[in-house]
Formats: C-alpha cells, sequence, structure tokens
C-alpha cells in the first residue's frame, strides 16, 4: 500500500474547499425577501400533511360514511389539479406571481375558515357549506405549487445581468425545501392528533399570520414580475378556436414545414378570402405555421397522457382508503399509545423524494443533449411497473387484516401499511418528473414554462376516474371498512393497473420512433445570438476588449465548478462560455452557449 504523503493533504484540502466555496456562491445567497416568503411556504407544507393529506379520516370520523368522505376528497384533489392550470394561465397573462399567491392565498384562509365551522356545526347546511370550504382550499393549494415558487426565484433576479434560469431555480430550492420540510416535521410534533376542528382553526389563524408577514415583505422591496399580458395558453384555445370556425375550408396550407398529425388544426393557418389579412390576425382567425405546429406537439402529448388516468386512480385510492385503513389497525409503537397518520404521508413522499433524486443522479439534466428519450420513457415505465406491485400489496394486507377482524384479533400493527404506502411513493419518484422530463423534452421552448402545470394537470385528473368507479362500483364500500369489500377493490385495480401498463407500452412505442418538434436554428445561430448577448455585457464596460476565446466543453456539467476567476462581472446559466477580455482589472464575463453537446472553439471580436 502506497502512503499518501502528507503534503497532498492540505492541497485536497484547499480543493474541498474551492469546491465548497464555489457552491456555496453559486447555489446559497442571502434575499432580504425570501424570509417572508418562507413563511407561507412552511405553513403550506404543516396544513397540507397535517390536515388536508389525510381529510378522508376526518370526513369519516365525523359525519360523512366511506363512499362519500372518498369521493369529496377525489373531487377536492381532480379540482386542485384543474385549478394549477387555470391560476398558472391567470398569473402569467393578468396578475402576475405576487397578486396570484395573494388572491389564492385569501381563498385558502377563507376555505380553512369556513371548514371549521362546518366541523364545528355539523348540519345539512355546514355539509353544503364544506363543499363551498374545499372548492376554496384547492383554489389556495393551486397557488402555492406554480406562482409561490415563480415569485420565490424572481427575488433572486439580478437587474441588467444576464438571466441564468437554472441558478434561480437552485436558488430558489435552497429557500424552498428548508421551510417546507420544516413545515412537514411540524405536522408530526404540532397538534398531530388534534381534532378536525382545532387543526381547522389552527391552520386557518397560521395560514393567515403567515400571509400578513408575506405582505410585511413588500416592504422589502419585493422583485414583481410583471404579467405578460399575452399567453401561450390563450393562443393554445384561439387556435382551436379558429380551426374549427374554418373546418369548411379546404385542406391547403402555406409552404413551410407542416407536421403531419392533427390537420385539421392547419386549417387555423388558411388564409380567408375576406376580411383583409390584417384584420383576420387582429381577431385571431389567422395564425402563422409556427404557431400551429407548436400547438400541435402539444397536443400530441394527448395520447401520453391518457395511460396516466390509472396512474391517477391508484394514486386517489391511495390518498384515500390507504390513510381509512390506518384507524382499524393497531396504530401503538411502544410507549406511544397514539401513532401520528402523518408518519404514512411522510413516508410516501419521502420516498417519492429519494426516488425521483436518485434517478436525476443516474440520468443527471446535462444528458439531455445526448439521451434519448426512451430514457425518460423507460422511467415512467417501470414507475407504471410498480402500480400493480402496490395495488397486490395492498390487497394482502387488507386480505390479512379482515382475516384477523373475522377472529376477533385487532392487533394487527398499523406499521403493516408501510409497504404499500413505500410502493405508492417510489411509483410517485418515477413517474412524476419523469413526466415532466418528457414533457420538456417534447414541446416547443415556449410551452415549457408550463410543463409542472401540464404534468400535474395530467397526473392528478384520474381523480375524477376514481370517483366513477366508486360509484360503479358502490356495492363494495359500506359505512366502514370491517363490512366493506376493499381487498376485492384492490385485486380488481391490480388487474387494470396492469392491463394499463400494456397500453402505456403500445403508447410509449409511438413516442420514441417520432420527433415531431425540430429546432430551426442551427447550432451555429445559436451561438451567433449568445455572442451578441455577450458583446451586450462587454460593451457595458470601458475600455477596449477583445474575446480571446469562447470554449464549451461537457457544459451542463460545469455548475458552480467554475474556474475560479478574480471577479465575474455577470454570471450566466450552468452551461458557460468563460470568455476571457484583457481589460484591466481581470474582469470576466461568464455567458452561455446552449445546446452544445461537444467542444466548441470560436474566436470573435467585440
Amino acid at each position: 500500500m502506497v502512503p499518501v504523503r502528507s503534503e497532498k493533504i492540505p492541497g485536497i484540502l484547499l480543493e474541498l474547499k474551492a469546491f465548497a466555496t464555489r457552491w456555496f456562491q453559486y447555489y446559497v445567497v442571502w434575499n432580504k425577501a425570501a424570509p417572508f416568503i418562507s413563511g407561507l411556504i412552511l405553513v403550506h407544507a404543516w396544513v397540507e400533511y397535517a390536515l388536508i393529506a389525510v381529510l378522508i379520516t376526518h370526513l369519516t370520523d365525523d359525519w360523512l360514511h366511506l363512499p362519500k368522505a372518498a369521493s369529496l376528497v377525489n373531487v377536492q384533489d381532480g379540482v386542485t389539479a384543474v385549478l394549477v392550470l387555470v391560476v398558472a394561465y391567470v398569473s402569467d397573462a393578468y396578475l402576475g406571481p405576487f397578486l396570484a399567491v395573494a388572491c389564492t392565498t385569501v381563498a385558502y384562509i377563507t376555505g380553512l375558515i369556513l371548514l371549521f365551522f362546518a366541523a364545528w356545526r355539523l348540519t345539512s347546511i355546514e355539509l353544503q357549506l364544506l363543499y363551498l370550504a374545499l372548492i376554496l382550499v384547492a383554489l389556495g393549494r393551486a397557488g402555492r405549487d406554480i406562482p409561490l415558487k415563480e415569485f420565490l426565484a424572481y427575488q433572486f433576479r439580478e437587474e441588467g445581468s444576464y438571466v441564468d434560469e437554472e441558478q434561480l431555480e437552485s436558488r430558489r430550492k435552497i429557500w424552498w425545501r428548508p421551510a417546507y420540510i420544516l413545515g412537514i416535521g411540524a405536522s408530526v410534533y404540532v397538534f398531530a392528533n388534534a381534532s378536525w376542528i382545532e387543526l381547522s382553526k389552527i391552520s386557518a389563524i397560521a395560514m393567515a399570520v403567515a400571509f400578513m408577514l408575506f405582505l410585511g415583505g413588500i416592504a422589502f422591496k419585493y422583485k414583481y414580475k410583471p404579467p405578460a399580458n399575452e399567453s401561450k395558453l390563450n393562443n393554445l384555445l384561439r387556435i382551436l378556436y379558429a380551426a374549427i370556425s374554418k373546418r369548411h375550408l379546404g385542406n391547403s396550407t402555406p409552404s413551410g414545414h407542416v407536421i403531419p398529425i392533427l390537420r385539421w388544426l392547419d386549417k387555423a393557418s388558411v388564409e380567408e378570402p375576406s376580411p383583409s389579412r390584417e384584420e383576420q390576425v387582429r381577431k385571431g382567425r389567422l395564425w402563422s405555421t409556427q404557431d400551429v405546429q407548436e400547438v400541435k406537439i402539444l397536443l400530441s402529448m394527448v395520447p401520453l397522457w391518457t395511460t396516466f388516468l390509472v396512474y391517477g386512480l391508484l394514486q386517489a385510492t391511495g390518498n384515500t382508503f390507504f390513510y381509512e385503513q390506518v384507524g382499524y389497525m393497531d396504530n401503538r409503537l411502544g410507549r406511544i399509545s397514539n401513532v401520528p397518520i402523518v408518519i404514512f404521508v411522510i413516508v410516501k413522499s419521502s420516498t417519492s423524494f429519494i426516488v425521483s433524486r436518485l434517478c436525476d443522479s443516474l440520468f443527471p439534466s446535462y444528458w439531455s443533449g445526448k439521451v434519448p428519450r426512451q430514457v425518460m420513457l423507460t422511467r415512467i415505465g417501470v414507475g407504471m411497473a410498480i402500480s400493480p406491485v402496490c395495488c397486490i400489496v395492498a390487497w394482502r394486507v387488507e386480505k390479512y387484516r379482515l382475516q384477523k377482524y373475522v377472529n376477533l384479533d385487532f392487533s394487527i400493527s398499523v406499521f403493516w401499511l408501510i409497504p404499500q404506502f413505500f410502493f405508492l411513493g417510489f411509483m410517485e419518484g418515477l413517474v412524476s418528473d419523469g413526466m415532466e422530463d418528457v414533457f420538456d423534452g417534447h414541446v416547443p421552448e415556449s410551452f415549457r414554462k408550463y410543463g409542472p402545470s401540464f404534468t400535474q394537470f395530467a397526473l392528478n385528473i384520474g381523480n375524477f376516474v376514481s370517483l366513477a368507479f366508486i360509484l360503479i362500483f358502490h356495492g363494495l364500500f359500506n359505512d366502514n371498512l370491517d363490512t366493506s369489500g376493499l381487498a376485492t377493490y384492490y385485486a380488481l385495480l391490480a388487474y387494470i393497473c396492469f392491463v394499463n401498463l400494456l397500453f402505456y407500452c403500445c403508447v410509449a412505442t409511438f413516442y420514441v420512433k417520432e420527433l415531431y418538434y425540430e429546432r430551426d436554428e442551427s447550432p451555429v445561430e445559436e451561438i451567433e445570438q449568445e455572442l451578441e448577448q455577450i458583446q451586450n455585457l462587454v460593451d457595458n464596460h470601458e475600455g477596449p476588449t477583445e474575446v480571446l476565446e469562447v470554449r464549451v466543453k461537457d457544459p451542463r456539467k460545469l455548475g458552480p465548478w467554475r474556474p475560479n476567476f478574480d471577479q465575474a462581472e455577470a454570471c450566466g446559466p450552468p452551461h458557460p462560455a468563460l470568455v476571457a477580455p484583457t481589460w484591466e482589472g481581470g474582469h470576466v464575463v461568464q455567458a452561455a452557449l446552449s445546446h452544445l453537446n461537444r467542444s466548441t472553439k470560436l474566436k470573435e471580436t467585440v
């Protein structure tokens, strides 16, 4: 064994220190406004885990029988999925992230207050009040995932510098995750076994206090992203309307590349004899071929989305019947007489998070330009293959519980449920982020900002399928699980999930073979555009400057591991081209050359 020289150790430590310093400077930044937003994030997490995630247990404990309670939870989750898309559109086109967060938070607080009154009175009138409360809560939840994240990320934007979207997102996560984890931890230790009345009251108060803190951040000069006034989602609807209204026209289309799918949409780009072309464009009846192509590409995702209806069905089952099983089993652990049900929510979500991060490590983002799309489709397919396994495990546990119940043995531990929650989280970790990656790689750049919204919509719309199944197989469900046929329902879901896996494999084959969207710009044109941005940055400085060399090698790997220069005048995305000007002071401009997968050398005088 060769001994390690002692003089090498300080060098290694210096390298580690330099690495840690670059990582810290890249990802971590103090922002005066971020703590005010973090309070709202923390309370969102606490309310989600302590109250909303286990809502079915509160409904069945108080006055609703099992099928109605499960249906109500499924409707609430399904409406949330729809509202996520609506809120993202309104935030982007009309309100901006700040006003969207403010309006949805007010709706959330109002919904929690109504939820408290509904739980307090327990009358038929308050049952109607419950429906309104859950709609408002769904609106509040919809404002968390898109506008709140976007508003937090926008606070780290530096005026006048090159915008590094991936760096902004990384810094957003540095602030978001600790606050969210603290909220999850609080759901375990703070009022974990409180009644529904107490939880809804405390949740409303906590959300109101967090909202006041959020508004207090206005004094620290929030950065407000203005609404775009125009949205690609709005164009989507108008192009659909234009194509339908001109369905009587011929199939002739203007010259240019036409994607050979959804040909009826091409009529949106066909010019009518009258009125004038300008008038047709102004009224939204005439669109460019490029706009129609982008809508076609987005709508070509619909067949793949249909394969996630059964995924949403199983997810809805996990959010209802899995948690309801906890109340029918022995939930003691040593001296703990009542294990909080939120523990199982954490098992599922933590498994999902760990699996997702492991997949990101195995197939990192800088591979996205090299690895074929089938890698992400395979990841989703593995998640789909987990779904029947999850159902079989749940069926076996419930069957075992019923056998114990028939023998008047109530000692079966609640921890028998951990495997099915584990598989449910495993499935979500593979499918959810995998679907978002497929979406980002498939659709044009203009629609990628809506990736999280469309992904949540596609994955959670299956809650309405779960509602339909509960109505169709109502004979399997009675007022409680002991007299219901939940094991039979799980076995049925296992068969359906297996058939859906085969269906997914067939549909995914077409997405592996076809790549409808091709970039109009060549890598050379993209490099020239980036050089123009570099030139604009350099022109802001006095004195003659000359770009000696622009070099990118494995650009997506660089991230914070950039060479340590004396000073960075502008920090670009983590796909940097290192530009070394010759002016005095050792200033360095770091900019981006995107979409490069090979070593590139250019020389340019600016």
